[in-house]
């Protein structure tokens, strides 16, 4: 089924919100850009800004994108980070044929990128290469991912891997099954990686809440490293 929208009109609303953007370092395309399949991204962050302040901007953008969506054409931005979600994440999230299915890669540096890839790529394939070669910019450049700040480790990189696999909050799940799935996974990071008190989210609002407060602890737990 051909989608009422093509990759370019929803590109170009895209560059104009991450104009507006403060924290978002570099944000792409990898792969074909078919709207009748899905769109990959990936998104980094500044390495002097907040890691709140950029996953604030990033689902404030996905925010932007389903409103702009649901008002000109009644469909919505589905947002996954597994490839095998995509299926799941259509039935979940009740999806349209006119939906825009979005599979987001999100880092915030560069060793957290080589992490999350390496164990799926062959001996003769590099990430740099693939980079390169792939990845298409809407804002930000290559320049940006090897720049020294962003190449440096952090000690944390492993639980903001989790994090971006575990956010379903623009995956437009129902109410009760995004609060349900959030607080597991957020459990799982406060309580069983940080040795935390783990908060128990109620609704959305509260999920972004506890959310965002962890991307805080874990700036500051990085500071003590």
């Amino acid at each position: 089924m051909v989608k009422p929208y093509t990759w370019e009109e929803i590109k170009d609303f895209l560059i104009k919100e991450l104009k507006k953007t403060k924290h978002i370092m570099t944000f792409g395309t990898i792969g074909s850009c078919n709207v009748e399949h899905d769109i990959d991204l990936i998104i980094t962050k500044k390495p002097s800004s907040s890691s709140s302040g950029f996953y604030k901007e990033i689902h404030e953008v996905f925010d932007k994108i389903n409103d702009y969506l649901k008002k000109k054409y009644n469909a919505n931005l589905i947002r996954f980070s597994k490839m095998e979600e995509e299926i799941i994440n259509e039935y979940i999230g009740n999806a349209k044929k006119d939906d825009l299915l979005v599979h987001t890669m999100i880092y915030t540096s560069y060793p957290q990128m080589q992490k999350d890839w390496d164990w799926a790529l062959f001996k003769d394939e590099n990430i740099e290469e693939i980079l390169k070669k792939n990845y298409v910019y809407l804002i930000g450049s290559l320049n940006d991912l090897f720049s020294r700040e962003f190449m440096k480790e952090n000690y944390y990189d492993p639980i903001f891997i989790y994090l971006y696999l575990g956010d379903k909050i623009n995956s437009n799940y129902p109410e009760d099954l995004l609060v349900r799935t959030m607080n597991h996974s957020l459990d799982y990071l406060y309580r069983k990686r940080l040795k935390l008190k783990s908060p128990i989210a109620k609704n959305k609002e509260d999920i972004k809440k506890y959310f965002y407060e962890l991307c805080d602890k874990l700036d500051e737990l990085e500071k003590l490293k």
